[in-house]
């Protein structure tokens, strides 16, 4: 699509007999906040992981701004073992690795907090501005690299203020409170000067009045940083307060599309979460 910020298309995730991620194609337009929603074990991640270079899909193609990231198609013994429900594969193969698809302009924060947890808060931040360093060995051993090194520190304390961690900028990362070390890997996603950012699972851990001031902080930075924001997230009401479109997945495949309050209502998505009562 010609506005898309990421386009999915037909994307297969497969382990062995395994289908994680099964013909999903989407796309979310600049500005949006989109959320992936899905029961425990959908393949909500694993999607998160296509995208990001983390895993390289079994098949498919991976979009940013109109340009191919990801392109896959079954080789080796998955030409055999494919179980995808999609048959026409890409030609073109295109593979690239976290740190590029992160330079380009899409961040994440993961399920499980990965913070450096023996480094400052500062530190956490700062080790991302690193990403769009010019300097090189030489030019860090002569220092000729200060100017660059001043800016990437003044960055990433702007990143600290702009979640309200600057008070906590020495203390170690582990030292947080749950809710901090949250806003800490969101602060060192934006530290990469992204444009989309996807958050996986940022309420998971949190109570209802931090769930709460999170959904007010993601809108917030959406427009302070002119962000596009996809996020997987099982807290509802969160989803439904913030989003401006919903997918849903199950067992790897789409069963649902939407604004929330056709998602809300949608007996597919009951289904899916709640089960069917057997006679």
């Amino acid at each position: 699509m010609a506005d898309a910020m990421l386009e999915l298309s037909h994307v297969t995730m497969q382990f062995g007999g395994v289908v994680a991620v099964d013909n999903l194609s989407m796309h979310i337009d600049q500005d949006e906040i989109v959320a992936l929603i899905g029961p425990n074990g959908a393949g909500k991640t694993t999607a998160f992981n296509c995208i990001t270079g983390v895993y390289t899909p079994t098949s498919g193609q991976v979009f940013y701004r109109g340009e191919l990231i990801v392109s896959n198609r079954p080789q080796g013994k998955m030409k055999t073992l494919y179980a995808g429900s999609h048959k026409d594969f890409p030609t073109q193969v295109v593979v690239n690795t976290p740190d590029r698809i992160t330079k380009m302009g899409l961040a994440r924060t993961f399920q499980n907090i990965r913070l450096f947890k023996t480094q400052t808060v500062f530190e956490n931040v700062l080790i991302a501005t690193h990403l769009h360093r010019t300097s090189n060995l030489f030019t860090a051993t002569m220092r000729l690299n200060r100017q660059e090194e001043r800016s990437f520190r003044e960055h990433a304390m702007s990143m600290l203020e702009a979640v309200g961690l600057q008070d906590e900028k020495d203390e170690l990362a582990v030292s947080l409170p749950y809710g901090k070390q949250r806003r800490l890997e969101i602060a060192r996603a934006l530290a990469t000067r992204p444009r989309l950012l996807l958050l996986d699972e940022p309420a998971a851990g949190m109570n209802p009045q931090e769930t709460d001031a999170l959904g007010r902080f993601i809108v917030d930075i959406r427009s302070r940083f002119g962000l596009t924001v996809f996020l997987i997230e099982h807290h509802m009401d969160l989803v439904m307060d913030i989003s401006d479109r919903i997918y849903v997945i199950d067992f790897g495949r789409q069963i649902a599309h939407g604004i929330p309050e056709q998602i809300q209502d949608n007996p597919d998505v009951i289904t899916a979460y709640l089960g069917v009562d057997e006679e």
